[in-house]
């Protein structure tokens, strides 16, 4: 009897090894998070830290949603939009963006809140850089208003 045990414990575990061998069914993920970090330098945070979060879409595609906070010597910056890695660290992410600047800002008004977009471009291995518009959005009454701030960034990472 216990020849036969072993062998019809074996039969009747093997369906269940290979059960756990089978391939993934993509519907069973949902999201994929990862972490996201960036240093940039440019107008008007000057040098500037970024941390937050990329939220993948399931699918074939390595795209989907990124939000992120940064701060930097001239202000802050909260930023939500839609990223497309495609591979060795190259990838595009366009987002809206809302800018506070603090005392001393490069070609921003002081103490202002602005709102806009930008776009980042990743040529290799998360090396690139950002550009974007922004409207000011809080009064200010300074000598130079600045209604309007373009922005360009030097990155490494998100």
């Amino acid at each position: 009897m216990r020849r036969l045990a072993l062998p019809a414990l074996l039969i009747v575990l093997l369906p269940l090894c290979a059960a756990a061998q089978a391939a993934e069914d993509d519907s069973t993920h949902y999201l994929n998070v990862s972490p996201a970090l960036g240093f940039h330098y440019g107008v008007p945070l000057k040098l500037s830290v970024a941390a937050g979060g990329l939220f993948d879409f399931r699918g074939r595609y390595d795209d989907g949603i990124i939000a992120m906070g940064e701060m930097g010597q001239g202000g802050a910056e909260v930023s939500f939009g839609y990223f497309r890695m495609i591979r060795f660290g190259q990838g595009i992410d366009v987002r809206f963006a809302g800018l506070r600047t603090s005392n001393e800002p490069h070609n921003a008004a002081p103490e202002t809140t602005y709102l806009g977009a930008e776009a980042h471009v990743m040529f290799l291995l998360g090396i690139g850089g950002r550009v974007g518009w922004f409207r000011r959005v809080s009064a200010y009454s300074g000598a130079n208003t600045y209604d309007n701030v373009g922005s360009f960034r030097v990155s490494i990472g998100l």
